[in-house]
């Protein structure tokens, strides 16, 4: 996974990094380092893609609510969808455009319920799953 420079808590990156030197990075477009950054950036800080993602869903993402049959069908057959997934258990997509960066309203049927919520657009149908699972039970993890 790539190193990043972002701001926690805003929806898109800098830059990526570069190693400039071991252990000393710059951003890839104009070789600025993490304190020459953090003058027009304030609270910039490197990291890696996965946890600027991370901290995006954190952020913006919601836990699983449950919605209607109406509104799953409606959303399925009306809107841009992403990656349809099913199992035994489960059948969840995404839209295709997102709501604020990387997040974007996740639909599933489980359970004999159907739920809707905001989560990463490369969340893995079978994540989707665990989150409803957590729903449930009252434990949450975004």
């Amino acid at each position: 996974m790539s190193k990043v420079f972002y701001v926690p808590g805003q929806t898109s990156i800098i830059d990526y990094a570069r190693e400039i030197a071991p252990g000393k990075w710059a951003t890839r477009c104009r070789l600025l380092m993490l304190p020459e950054l953090q003058i027009s950036h304030p609270g910039a800080v490197l990291g890696n893609e996965e946890a600027f993602l991370l901290d995006q869903e954190a952020t913006h993402g919601t836990r699983p609510t449950k919605t209607t049959a109406a509104r799953y069908d409606y959303a399925f057959s009306h809107l841009a969808v992403s990656d349809f997934a099913a199992d035994e258990q489960c059948d969840s997509f995404k839209l295709e455009c997102c709501e604020v960066g990387n997040v974007t309203r996740i639909f599933a049927h489980w359970d004999g319920r159907y739920w809707t919520f905001l989560g990463l657009a490369n969340l893995p149908h079978q994540v989707i799953v665990e989150r409803l699972s957590q729903s449930r039970t009252g434990a949450t993890t975004i």
